[in-house]
C-alpha cells in the first residue's frame, strides 16, 4: 500500500512540475504593458512623449508612485519604486528612461548613460522617447568628469 500511494504521489509531483514550467514558459510570453511616460522630469530634461495613458496594475501603480517621488524630490524612494516596476515589466522604455532621470538628479552620470540606452533599446519608433533618451544622454555625458 505505500508503495502505491508514493507512486501516485510521485505521479502528482511530475505533473505539477510540468505545468509549473509550462505556466513560467507562457508567462514569459505575454506582451509588455505600455504605460504613461514620466511627467515631470528632472532638470533640464526634454519631457517624454504624452501620446500613452496609465494602465492599471502593480508595475503601473509603483511607475506613478515613483514619479510622484521623482517630483518630490525623494531620490531613493523614486529608485527603489522603479526597482520593482521593472521586476514586473522589464521591456516598458519608460520604466528604464524615469530609472535614467533617477540617476542623473542623483548625479550617478555613468549609470544614466547606460539606463538611457537601455531605454532606446526597447523605445522602438517611439521618436519622442528616443529624443528625451538623447537630450538626457548627452546631458549626462557632459556632466560626467573627464577620465
Amino acid at each position: 500500500m505505500d508503495d502505491l500511494r508514493r507512486s501516485k504521489l510521485f505521479a502528482l509531483c511530475r505533473q505539477l512540475t510540468v505545468f509549473l514550467v509550462v505556466a513560467t514558459f507562457l508567462n514569459g510570453c505575454a506582451t509588455p504593458r505600455l504605460v504613461a511616460p514620466p511627467s515631470a522630469p528632472g532638470p533640464e530634461v526634454v519631457p517624454p512623449p504624452s501620446e500613452y495613458r496609465p494602465v492599471t496594475g502593480p508595475a503601473a501603480a509603483l511607475y506613478i508612485e515613483a514619479e510622484k517621488a521623482l517630483q518630490s524630490g525623494r531620490l531613493a524612494h523614486s529608485e527603489m519604486l522603479l526597482e520593482r516596476a521593472l521586476r514586473i515589466e522589464p521591456r516598458n522604455p519608460y520604466y528604464w528612461h524615469t530609472m535614467a532621470q533617477v540617476k542623473y538628479r542623483q548625479g550617478q552620470y555613468r549609470e544614466t548613460v547606460q539606463f538611457c540606452l537601455k531605454s532606446d533599446s526597447l523605445a522602438g519608433k517611439q521618436t519622442q522617447l528616443v529624443a528625451s533618451n538623447k537630450e538626457l544622454l548627452r546631458q549626462a555625458k557632459k556632466s560626467m568628469p573627464p577620465k
